[in-house]
């Protein structure tokens, strides 16, 4: 009788875990699904923009007037037709552009941005901004993709480009943003990461107080030039799936989304061994060389925050800055000295 109390208690138990788990597929299902329904209405396609869906062959299913104004294609010529040999060409290229963004929509169930080149009846080439966003059934499996399209000559789209590069920090690459621009992103990415339950990782590389080294002993060039190259070792380290972000002037942060904590340590482990070398290419001895700090984070429990993750990662800078012990400093550790290191 014991036995079978606890049998049926810890029945109870994993009946009440399996019913809290359903409420929150539910929950996570009604928002992925009133998300889609938004994507329909929310920045919806002007009289002026190209809008058209396709399934996940390629073929037309849908077209605004625009299209058909702007294109001069029929609605016969477009509809159940498919999209290579009419609004695009039929090549290798744009095929495998185009099943890539289907699968990246597909995966990620979000919107992306890219530049195509659709086709006018007549031959005539427009280069299009276009915004891919994922077409989604009832159970979140995705059926094809909308495109919306803007020529590169309207207003609207030039300011978005000009925003664009208003988050750009061009004193080091276009491809890292500024401040304004990586807080924004960051804030973005973590709610879109706490929405869905998904690991959320961030790796901050702090420079400061190498780089007054390097301006007092060196020259203020060189010290330039080690924000550039350390800049560029980041954008390796994130590859093409994450980006990276310069605040607090000396700072580098990798977003990695969809990443453990596991793998920020990999990244800071690698990072901490390539500065070292950068650094040391510029005429810097190795014990000096050292001095950076690399700290790391995660997403925590539903509590957490963007702010609370960069918050995190400035206690654990500032700490080891104030008792200079340089390396890789995080909760899970004090401190990791490079191989060889001080």
């Amino acid at each position: 009788m014991v036995y079978l109390s606890i049998f049926c208690a810890a029945l109870a138990l994993y009946a009440l875990f399996l019913n809290r788990r359903i409420t929150v597929l539910k929950k996570n299902l009604k928002e992925l699904i009133q998300e889609n329904e938004r994507q329909t209405t929310e920045n919806s396609p002007t009289l002026s923009d190209i809008y058209f869906k396709v399934d996940r062959d390629m073929v037309i299913t849908y077209a605004n007037d625009a299209t058909f104004k702007i294109t001069g294609f029929t609605q016969d010529e477009l509809l159940n037709k498919s999209l290579f040999g009419t609004l695009m060409e039929d090549s290798d290229a744009n095929q495998k552009t185009m099943f890539s963004a289907l699968n990246k929509v597909g995966k990620r169930q979000a919107t992306i941005n890219n530049d195509l080149i659709l086709l006018h009846k007549d031959g005539k080439k427009y280069l299009m901004r276009c915004r891919f966003r994922p077409l989604l059934d009832e159970v979140l499996v995705c059926e094809g993709m909308s495109l919306m399209c803007k020529d590169y000559s309207q207003p609207e789209v030039l300011q978005e480009k000009l925003k664009i590069y208003q988050n750009r920090d061009i004193l080091l690459t276009a491809d890292i943003l500024n401040e304004d621009g990586f807080l924004e992103r960051l804030e973005h990415d973590f709610k879109r990461a706490k929405r869905y339950n998904h690991d959320f990782s961030l790796v901050v590389a702090e420079l400061s107080d190498i780089y007054d080294f390097i301006n007092k002993g060196i020259d203020f060039e060189t010290g330039d030039k080690m924000l550039k190259s350390v800049a560029d070792l980041c954008l390796q380290e994130a590859g093409g799936t994450h980006w990276v972000g310069r605040f607090d002037k000396t700072k580098f942060g990798i977003a990695l989304c969809n990443t453990p904590r596991e793998q920020a340590v990999e990244i800071s482990q690698r990072l901490q061994e390539k500065i070292i070398q950068c650094i040391r290419s510029l005429g810097v001895d190795e014990y000096n060389a050292e001095m950076f700090v690399i700290s790391y984070t995660n997403r925590k429990d539903y509590n957490d925050t963007a702010d609370f993750m960069l918050a995190r990662v400035r206690r654990h800078i500032q700490a080891a800055l104030r008792t200079r012990k340089y390396g890789i400093i995080s909760s899970d550790i004090q401190r990791i000295k490079p191989a060889g290191g001080r």
